[in-house]
């Protein structure tokens, strides 16, 4: 280390940085997924379902629900997806996930209240309001919300307005995760996301009109045409906005593995000790502002659930991300979803 600065965060050795800058998976979430095998069969999910009965204490029941559908791929996209304008797909999909839904709740034991509902993507957004409506009737009906649990959604502002705000929070919603990746327009351009920042303030200002509890943003350091100057532009209008909660995700370049990266050019992306600098000027910029930097990928407020967890030392991570309600059991419904049943 040679560095300590940044908030209490030190500077890497930039040699040694070098020296592995190798592609891994994904940190995330544990087991990574090289760790998954074929052998763990539908018998032994039913078993894991069914055995909740059997635990001392418990666990809290949270739901995971992937909605693959997006109007237009960006290229930096590594998330299971479907891109289509075609809107029967999307209620033949909500008809499968009632299905779906059926199977677990035919094998499953203990409280079937969710704490925890989760809307991930894709683009859960790419719903019409009245596909929206019937996926929460037809979640709810199986599995109840609990009176003050966690209810959230990732959200594409451009397919977000005002008004789809609003009918989100009607149907109960009361946590939004925002995209923005980054607010530069040669870096919006060079990974197909034109989403200026208006739009998505707007997005986030009917968030908190209409009461939603928090609002998170998702940035991605390590993109086409980022420099260390134009993030910090980026940076400043994050906190201008002032979401309560902030993930900074590295891009990982696996152009073999997902074919949209394939347009995205080697030479416009930043090096390693340019991605390092963003990191840690982003870091440095955030703990600066009132934020806390949770750990890995995320930051929040200090008055935030999260930073409160992080000083008790109750804080706990899932395949969600960091959380305080991380001991729930966690079902995913919808390709790509993974399930998390017992410890």
């Amino acid at each position: 280390m040679t560095t300590p600065e940044t908030s209490g965060v030190e500077l890497p050795d930039m040699d040694l940085l070098r020296k592995f800058d190798v592609p891994a998976p994904r940190y995330t979430s544990y087991p990574t997924a090289d760790r998954f095998h074929a052998q763990f069969g539908v018998e032994d999910y039913e078993r894991a379902l069914a055995g909740r009965k059997d635990a001392k204490d418990p666990a809290p029941l949270s739901l995971y629900v992937h909605v693959p559908f997006c109007n237009d791929v960006c290229y930096y996209c590594g998330c299971n997806k479907i891109v289509t304008r075609d809107h029967s797909k999307s209620r033949e999909y909500i008809e499968a996930i009632g299905m779906e839904a059926d199977l677990v709740k035919a094998h499953i034991t203990g409280s079937q209240e969710l704490e925890q509902l989760h809307f991930g993507g894709g683009t859960p957004t790419f719903l019409e309001n009245d596909e929206l409506e019937l996926m929460m009737e037809t979640l709810t009906k199986r599995f109840p919300l609990a009176e003050k649990g966690e209810f959230s959604i990732e959200v594409d502002p451009r397919s977000t307005p005002p008004e789809k705000v609003e009918k989100l929070r009607q149907l109960g919603l009361n946590r939004m995760s925002c995209g923005v990746q980054d607010f530069n327009p040669d870096v919006q351009k060079a990974v197909n996301r034109i989403q200026p920042f208006e739009q998505t303030k707007a997005t986030i200002d009917a968030a908190r009109a209409c009461g939603f509890e928090s609002v998170n943003m998702d940035l991605i350091y390590g993109l086409p045409k980022q420099t260390r100057e134009t993030f910090a532009k980026t940076i400043d209008q994050v906190l201008e906005i002032s979401p309560d909660r902030i993930a900074l995700y590295h891009y990982a370049h696996l152009p073999n593995h997902f074919k949209a990266q394939r347009r995205i050019l080697p030479a416009d992306l930043p090096g390693t000790v340019e991605k390092v600098n963003i990191m840690f000027d982003a870091i440095t910029r955030l703990t600066a502002n009132g934020y806390r930097y949770i750990g890995m990928d995320h930051f929040a407020k200090a008055d935030d659930e999260l930073s409160r967890a992080q000083v008790e030392g109750t804080l706990q991570r899932n395949f969600q991300g960091y959380s305080t309600k991380a001991e729930c059991d966690m079902v995913a419904l919808g390709v790509s979803g993974i399930s998390k049943i017992g410890p």
